[in-house]
């Protein structure tokens, strides 16, 4: 009767393959892993879907609308309220899954331009920080490009400002920062929380961080 050997577990034996690979290899593939999941990270963070577009649209239709609102002027680069992430304290406000504020985090640690590809019910303009601040800047009484400007901002509320957007696992949640300014005192930062229902965001929750 054959003598009966017992199969090692499939972990040990992957462990006796990796410490069969000579040091200099293995440091060389920890090293090359390393690349590929920065890299693939870099990639992840810098792409913009139709999924976060679609987010900035129903964030600004149902958020930032009303009846005398014919144009919206958005800032051009994304400003979150923080570049470290959302605190507890919102977290705990807006029951945000784990997966949508790593997701958020990953994308607002730097600031992005923002592509003018959304769909709002309303002409839009994306206007960069240099022009606003010269609508308001002395000597301004003859810029046609500063009138300019300031009619387009009588017909909003204001500048929206939009920071990146987090999704949760399932690609059925998603937080985004917004915030309302230029528009004397009815100025306010909020945390947009949405879901996904039969194929169609909406804004379900909000933390408001400031109001003026």
């Amino acid at each position: 009767m054959p003598a009966f050997i017992p199969r090692e577990p499939f972990e040990w034996r992957w462990c006796h393959l990796v410490w069969m690979i000579p040091p200099n290899s293995r440091r060389l593939l920890l090293i090359f892993g390393l690349f590929l999941l920065v890299g693939w990270s870099a990639l992840w963070i810098l792409h913009w879907n139709s999924e976060e577009y679609a987010v900035y649209e129903t964030a600004i239709r149902e958020a930032f609308s009303g009846e005398h609102v014919s144009y919206y002027v958005i800032l051009d680069t994304t400003q979150p309220a923080s570049r470290f992430g959302i605190s507890g304290f919102y977290s705990r406000e807006l029951n945000l899954p784990f997966g949508a504020k790593a997701s958020y985090t990953a994308k607002n640690g730097f600031h992005f331009k923002i592509p003018p590809r959304c769909g709002l019910p309303h002409p839009f303009t994306l206007v960069g920080q240099k022009d606003l601040d010269a609508v308001y800047a002395p000597g301004q009484l003859d810029n046609p490009k500063a009138d300019e400007l300031k009619g387009l901002l009588g017909r909003s509320w204001g500048v929206i400002t939009l920071s990146r957007v987090g999704f949760d696992y399932t690609g059925t949640h998603a937080v985004v920062y917004a915030q309302l300014t230029y528009c004397g005192l009815c100025g306010e930062g909020t945390y947009l929380y949405l879901s996904k229902q039969a194929g169609t965001w909406h804004i379900v929750s909000r933390a408001g961080t400031w109001i003026s």
